[in-house]
């Protein structure tokens, strides 16, 4: 159900004023009045249709502000919904994504916009006093054990918020940054582009005998490719999405790239990406290679036929996802020899709960290179 959380009705004054204004015009405090911020608990309370299409009239809409996408990680995660919807006379006309989630090695949880995947406000009308409400709206739905709120940003034009946001508390901080790469150079340039052993892993594998197959997007494919994403993470100790998460994606099938590579018969691995075709980017989201199938270089042939596909299909930009920025690790080292420009992941904080400043010094110590931009 919707909670309202702001909107005053129009005052005596602006009533009697209305009066005499032109038909076809409102004063700015009239608009402003009329705007409402209600919190749902569900994106199924909201018209699916006219969410996806706020998504993607605003410049800052993504694949992961889409309806569907919202949808899987509440039903597939079971992250608790804190959604933001902007209303103007009844209409609605912006919104910010919002999920509880946990933060990591503490008892306390964390307001997000957006994880996993990126969010922030989408508001492409009435920006201003749209901001204004929505920004205001948060401290009411950071409790408990809820002590912090999190913007992440999909890409810099989110820079444009910088100032509201910290004018209102907001600290910006860089951890992460994303590999991009301009699909529009060509293919030939970008394999130019490639560090060297990049461009060898790709010419060795091809001495191979394999196969790389788009696949239907069925819960038997998502299941297999599932079960070797699943013992890839274990692996490396990383955090595990469970198999309901991508089931839930099947109903944005539309949306999803589902490679698999078979090396001499054998299955070999898979990527699963998304199609975010409101920036013409493929987005790397998940890949998965056993450690049996490195020395044919599976993952870097799966690379080059996402490459090759993207720009057979219009897309300008492939993006690898995030990653830490340190030169020293090996994934960032991997992504950073297909070529891509890194750019930093912005995302600002701002703390709803005297324990957060005990909780963001703490976090120093686990994230030795976490930095806050002042």
């Amino acid at each position: 159900m919707a909670q309202q959380t702001g909107g005053n009705s129009r005052s005596r004054l602006h009533q009697i004023g209305s009066l005499f204004a032109n038909r076809n015009e409102r004063s700015a405090a009239t608009e402003e009045s009329s705007l409402e911020v209600d919190v749902v608990d569900s994106v199924r309370d909201v018209e699916k249709t006219q969410w996806n299409e706020i998504v993607e009239r605003s410049s800052r809409g993504s694949v992961f502000h889409r309806y569907e996408w919202l949808e899987a990680i509440e039903t597939g995660l079971g992250y608790t919904p804190r959604h933001l919807v902007v209303t103007k006379d009844g209409n609605t006309i912006g919104g910010m994504p919002n999920f509880v989630v946990e933060i990591e090695k503490t008892p306390f949880d964390r307001l997000s916009s957006l994880y996993p995947g990126f969010g922030g406000p989408l508001l492409p009308t009435d920006t201003e006093a749209s901001l204004e409400r929505v920004i205001d709206a948060i401290p009411r739905l950071c409790r408990g054990r809820t002590i912090v709120h999190q913007i992440r940003g999909l890409d810099m034009s989110y820079l444009r918020y910088n100032d509201a946001l910290q004018t209102h508390g907001y600290r910006p901080y860089r951890r992460e940054c994303r590999f991009l790469l301009d699909l529009t150079k060509g293919y030939d340039e970008l394999l130019e582009g490639m560090s060297r052993s990049r461009r060898r892993g790709i010419e060795h594998g091809q001495d191979v005998d394999y196969e790389v197959v788009e696949e239907e997007i069925t819960r038997e494919n998502l299941r297999r490719f599932h079960r070797t994403y699943e013992g890839v993470m274990d692996r490396v100790g990383g955090a595990v999405y469970p198999f309901s998460f991508f089931n839930e994606l099947r109903a944005m099938e539309d949306r999803l790239l589902l490679l698999t590579i078979r090396i001499n018969g054998e299955y070999a691995g898979g990527m699963l990406e998304l199609l975010d075709d409101e920036h013409e980017t493929v987005h790397g989201f998940f890949a998965a290679v056993p450690r049996a199938y490195f020395d044919d270089h599976a993952s870097e042939l799966l690379y080059d036929h996402v490459f090759q596909w993207g720009i057979e299909h219009g897309y300008e930009t492939y993006d690898f996802g995030s990653t830490n920025t340190n030169f020293e690790d090996g994934v960032y080292r991997f992504k950073e020899g297909f070529g891509g420009s890194p750019v930093p992941v912005l995302v600002w904080e701002r703390g709803c709960s005297p324990l957060w400043p005990l909780v963001k010094a703490g976090r120093s110590l686990y994230w030795p290179y976490y930095t806050e931009v002042s």
